[in-house]
């Protein structure tokens, strides 16, 4: 009798860690095929960054009225003062704010710096939990962050570290970019904590803040032309299945933080570069030096590492 009642939490606990990782997994996936249809949005169709964030930030929070209203009752939606002050807060910081701060950055520093750049939010994120959430930062997580940006770097392309430093604005914003994601994350792990409603509810007014921001910063840069992108059918159905792909991203995301540390579901987004080069080679054509492959392989041994040695611990605790 003793056995059993003493295994079935640990078995519990160990299973409750799996899922978190398939959905962290599955999120990082998912979001690693975003930077294609962007690309593509830029290239072929000439959409602005901002133009781009809106509609894409529009086309969400109007999928997840339409899914929330048919899921829950409509008592369900009502929020408190503070939930609104979260919500607002993690729209604003981890989808308004960090577009607009990566997007700078791409502009400063170009596209393989500025990426790097945004995978520094592990440290972030290491630290935050440590001192935020009382989560425990163990040296083999410390290896795993140093292992996975050295991957970034190569996978990004860099191999001059004096490229990180192109100008004191393009660092501001590249690390800003990383910070204010990992914000976005620490807040996340927060309201998973305390969740007294269903995931796409955070996440409709999450997208619905961020709207609201985005919406007047349109204007003033487009003007009235935001509301008119010009695309046909096949521009706009990529747009809309880009919104849906980063729909899919979040919440896969967001649920992995229901069962991990933010610690780890960080780590484990840095996979993205690498699958997005992936992605790029099987769909546009772009090969990868043996630099970046290498640099592959570095970010899926510092995660897939640190994995193992944690199952195995949790399995001997």
């Amino acid at each position: 009798m003793t056995v059993k009642a003493d295994s079935a939490p640990l078995h519990s606990h160990a299973q409750d860690y799996r899922t978190g990782l398939l959905w962290a997994f599955g999120g990082t996936a998912v979001w690693s095929s975003t930077a294609l249809f962007i690309e593509v949005l830029n290239r072929d169709f000439g959409m602005t960054t901002v133009e781009l964030a809106f509609w894409r930030t529009s086309i969400i929070t109007l999928v997840l009225g339409v899914v929330v209203r048919k899921r829950y009752p409509g008592s369900a939606l009502l929020i408190s003062r503070r939930e609104m002050g979260v919500f607002f807060l993690a729209g604003l910081v981890g989808i308004a704010i960090f577009a607009l701060l990566f997007n700078g950055s791409v502009q400063e520093n170009g596209g393989a710096v500025a990426t790097t750049l945004i995978f520094c939010s592990p440290v972030f994120v290491a630290l935050g939990g440590a001192l935020w959430l009382n989560e425990k930062v163990t040296l083999a997580q410390v290896i795993a962050i140093v292992v996975i940006l050295l991957g970034c770097g190569l996978v990004a392309g860099i191999t001059d570290p004096t490229a990180l430093i192109k100008s004191p604005l393009g660092a501001i914003m590249g690390l800003g970019s990383g910070l204010v994601f990992a914000i976005y994350i620490l807040i996340g792990k927060v309201v998973a904590r305390t969740e007294r409603r269903g995931g796409l509810i955070n996440l409709f007014y999450y997208f619905l803040s961020a709207t609201l921001v985005l919406t007047p910063l349109g204007l003033i840069q487009e003007g009235f032309r935001l509301f008119t992108p010009a695309l046909n059918w096949n521009g706009w159905f990529l747009l809309i299945t880009l919104s849906l792909i980063s729909l899919c991203g979040y919440a896969f995301f967001n649920a992995s933080l229901k069962y991990l540390p933010a610690a780890i579901s960080s780590l484990i987004q840095t996979l993205e570069p690498s699958m997005t080069g992936v992605l790029s080679l099987i769909f546009l054509g772009r090969t990868m030096s043996g630099l970046q492959w290498g640099g592959t392989l570095l970010i899926i041994s510092g995660v897939v590492g640190l994995q193992l040695r944690d199952l195995r611990s949790r399995k001997l605790g």
